[in-house]
């Protein structure tokens, strides 16, 4: 497995990994937020994980004045299983945590997300904000 930075040609397989995770972790009316972020906002800090040649996963970092966040992290729903799940999910976080630290800036890192992924994501250290 490998991360690498997001390109347009990525976006139907995020698309897929979104629906996969429909409706447990998101709603199918986030298609149209997620494909506005991707048009809009994705740059070198949105990153996919690939494994076989398949995006697996994906998300990234922004910076605003007063904190770090973290954006679309998602993984293939049911392909990983979840000690796997974990071990990518760990590989993920910390090469985005190893980008924000090389930012030097020492903000905070902020997570908007729902009461259902808040124990995951506290797990890596980020203080979830519930949506």
């Amino acid at each position: 497995m490998y991360f690498r930075t997001y390109t347009p040609a990525d976006k139907d397989q995020l698309i897929t990994i979104l629906e996969s995770n429909c409706p447990k972790y998101f709603r199918i009316d986030d298609q149209d937020d997620l494909i506005y972020f991707l048009d809009n906002f994705a740059d070198d800090n949105y990153l996919v994980a690939v494994e076989a040649d398949t995006i697996i996963g994906c998300g990234g970092h922004y910076t605003k004045a007063d904190c770090h966040g973290i954006a679309w992290v998602m993984f293939k729903y049911g392909s990983l299983g979840p000690s796997r799940l974990l071990k990518v999910a760990d590989a993920f976080f910390a090469e985005i945590e190893s980008r924000l630290l090389s930012e030097k800036t020492g903000l905070d890192i902020v997570i908007n997300t729902t009461q259902l992924m808040q124990k995951f994501f506290s797990r890596y250290g980020f203080t979830p904000h519930l949506l």
